[in-house]
């Protein structure tokens, strides 16, 4: 399942939004903290600012002077004075050096310089500005002096303490974006937490997906699309993602060739939701569908045998309620999912071929092929061999007799030659019950050389084994060889002509 790459960011701050006044404002609730003021006074709304926007007096340390010291009460500096600092603020589109330079020579004079000088514009300023901002500032006898471009207006808004600042002035709080996350990363954790509860770790069971919009459960006649577009639906658990929780979506009979790489696979019968589903409740047509659509595949060679699946992944922070009890209609885990109208409840697919529990295959390089029909015959038997029971080593005979559904048989010379695919063959010294006659249906019959064999075997000793036992020696690579596929059925099947379980 891929995973989008997704950058969040706040955009540019638009100081441009701010009327002249407005901005004049800002850049002086971001003076506030910047030292320690005396006293801040807004002089540019009033008019006749002589240069200044803000003006401000900083508070400056001065030893305490006692009585005995020769100082004139007139001479002692007075508790309001302090450094004079001139801010100004132009809210412009462009300021270069030039105009940096005309606005320091309109407000700051070297007879009469202040102590301090800011200049704040929502602009970037170059290399070349801050440059001459220095140079005309310290020729004026400026001690210090600050140049505050977009970027050091958007650091400064960005600290914690100015969040009611930026508030204030953009309508943007990062502090309330940290509570709603905290929020939100709490409700994730205590939907995953319940999850792992109920379902276990690894997760066992079903669970129903229910639309938390939806108000009409249980009744799907209210919904004239509920085939295609369900409110609520049962599925089947897999596994925990670290995004969050794994189901099967479909699983359909499907064909793997690995060395060819080429597959394929049919809709026809949905196997995940048939398997969910009471096999009591089944129509017959759906049932007699079912049962074509396997005995086709059936007799594909096993090594080609796959299923097509598709997982969802529903994510925790897309999971709204989990209600661990269920009900009398779904007595199972009901999880309450905010539905997308395209995707539903699922976040991202993953498809893939599984061969058996233990292995899957990527569909990345492989090439559809067409091996499914559109259509399927109702499946049936070849010969039955009732006559002629087939002649088998004790080993396998007893695996078939305790489970074993399916087996391979090798033959040399015209051994196992009078058998067809689809054949039946009944399996010679049972004892057992006619009722329970084990029968053999053979469903891939191929003649290759042992050489061929040999290599496929490589380090599997149980098909090395097979091989020796059945054979009675060790092959030779120049030996031909019948392999016989077959599954295992009853005489109850024969009689209700059921090829398959």
């Amino acid at each position: 399942m891929a995973k989008p790459h997704v950058t969040r960011t706040l955009g540019p701050i638009h100081f441009e939004d701010l009327d002249p006044h407005r901005f004049e404002d800002l850049i002086r609730q971001l003076a506030y903290d910047f030292r320690s003021w005396k006293s801040i006074e807004s002089t540019g709304r009033g008019g006749a600012d002589d240069g200044f926007d803000v003006r401000a007096f900083e508070e400056v340390r001065t030893p305490v002077t006692s009585i005995e010291d020769d100082v004139d009460a007139e001479d002692a500096p007075h508790p309001m004075e302090g450094n004079l600092w001139m801010i100004q603020c132009k809210r412009e589109k462009e300021v270069g050096p030039k105009k940096v330079a005309t606005i320091i020579s309109d407000a700051v004079t070297a007879q009469n310089p202040p102590y301090g000088y800011i200049l704040a514009a929502p602009v970037h300023f170059s290399k070349a500005s801050h440059d001459r901002f220095r140079e005309e500032l310290r020729s004026r006898g400026v001690m210090e002096f600050y140049l505050w471009g977009a970027g050091e207006l958007e650091d400064m808004l960005f600290q914690p303490k100015n969040d009611h600042i930026l508030f204030a002035f953009f309508g943007i709080s990062l502090v309330t974006k940290r509570r709603s996350r905290t929020a939100s990363v709490r409700s994730t954790v205590l939907a995953k937490n319940k999850l792992m509860r109920v379902l276990g770790e690894p997760p066992t069971g079903c669970i129903l997906i229910r639309d938390l919009s939806d108000e009409n459960y249980p009744f799907e006649d209210d919904y004239p699309d509920f085939d295609t577009k369900p409110r609520w639906k049962k599925y089947k658990v897999e596994s925990f993602d670290p995004r969050g929780l794994v189901v099967t979506v479909a699983r359909h009979f499907a064909y793997c060739d690995r060395d060819n790489k080429e597959w394929d696979f049919t809709r026809v019968v949905d196997e995940h939701q048939f398997a969910l589903s009471h096999r009591d409740a089944q129509d017959e047509e759906l049932l007699a569908q079912r049962l074509a659509v396997q005995g086709f595949w059936e007799l594909l060679p096993r090594a080609n045998r796959a299923m097509w699946v598709r997982r969802g992944l529903i994510r925790f922070d897309n999971i709204e309620y989990v209600d661990d009890k269920g009900d009398v209609n779904f007595e199972m885990p009901h999880i309450y999912v905010l539905y997308e109208p395209k995707h539903g409840p699922f976040s991202g697919y993953y498809e893939c071929l599984e061969i058996n529990e233990h292995t899957q295959v990527s569909l990345e390089d492989f090439t559809r092929g067409k091996i499914f029909p559109d259509e399927f015959s109702a499946p049936s038997f070849g010969k039955i061999h009732d006559d002629q029971p087939l002649v088998i080593d004790e080993a396998t005979r007893s695996m078939l007799q305790h489970g074993r559904h399916e087996v391979t048989l090798y033959g040399l010379g015209t051994q196992y030659g009078h058998l067809k695919p689809t054949d039946v063959v009944l399996v010679e010294g049972q004892k057992m019950s006619t009722a329970e006659k084990q029968y053999l249906k053979v469903t891939s019959i191929n003649a290759v050389k042992a050489e061929f064999l040999l290599k496929q075997a490589g380090d599997n000793l149980t098909m090395q084994n097979d091989m020796k036992r059945q054979i009675g020696r060790p092959l030779k690579a120049s030996e031909k060889v019948r392999v016989v596929e077959a599954v295992a059925i009853y005489q109850w099947q024969i009689d209700q002509n059921r090829p398959l379980i």
